[in-house]
């Protein structure tokens, strides 16, 4: 797939450092809670899994971390109604793999966008295309359309953390200050 250079947007230094160091040490922490997954992209992939947290989805807050770790990221977002929020956890590898391409909702409506934070810097990454975008700490990379993408898994670090914040952009005369759906 080609991508055109309205499709997607990369903006690093996405948050101001102390909010990127809030969001990054809840992430790290060895007290947030981390739910296994048998797949990642493919139910019929039995060899590759990772970890979530869902945050937001099915019009609720789901997490008593959805405040201090999503309030900062949606306050930069273009303005838009949250419809699914969760993070991924995807461990250290002997080889990198590519989790199967994927869209996060098959049956999108208009102005869809999925926006992916990088917590930590690491060799893995996001493949948009034939596009991989760098983990990158304090990167977020907003996808303007429902683009298929896979994750790419470290084996640099012990363990690459991004958020996943799927939205649906509202009014387009308001920058900032995605909100949640009612």
């Amino acid at each position: 797939m080609a991508l055109d250079g309205n499709s997607i947007e990369v903006i690093d230094n996405f948050l101001s450092e102390e909010d990127f160091k809030k969001v990054s040490a809840g992430m790290h922490s060895d007290w947030f809670p981390w739910y296994f997954n048998e797949f990642v992209a493919d139910p019929t992939d039995g060899d590759h899994f990772y970890f979530t947290h869902k945050f937001y989805g099915n019009s609720k807050i789901e997490s008593p971390n959805f405040n201090p770790i999503l309030i900062p990221l949606l306050k930069n977002l273009p303005h838009g109604n949250l419809y699914r929020a969760k993070a991924n956890l995807f461990l250290r590898q002997d080889r990198q793999i590519i989790n199967g391409k994927h869209v996060d909702l098959s049956d999108a409506p208009p102005n869809f966008h999925t926006a992916v934070y990088y917590v930590n810097s690491n060799n893995g990454g996001t493949l948009v295309g034939d596009k991989l975008i760098q983990s990158k700490a304090n990167r977020m990379l907003i996808m303007k359309e429902n683009l298929e993408h896979a994750s790419v898994g470290p084996t640099d670090e012990k363990r690459r953390i991004v958020i996943n914040i799927n939205y649906i952009l509202e009014d387009l005369s308001s920058h900032t200050g995605t909100t949640v759906l009612d």
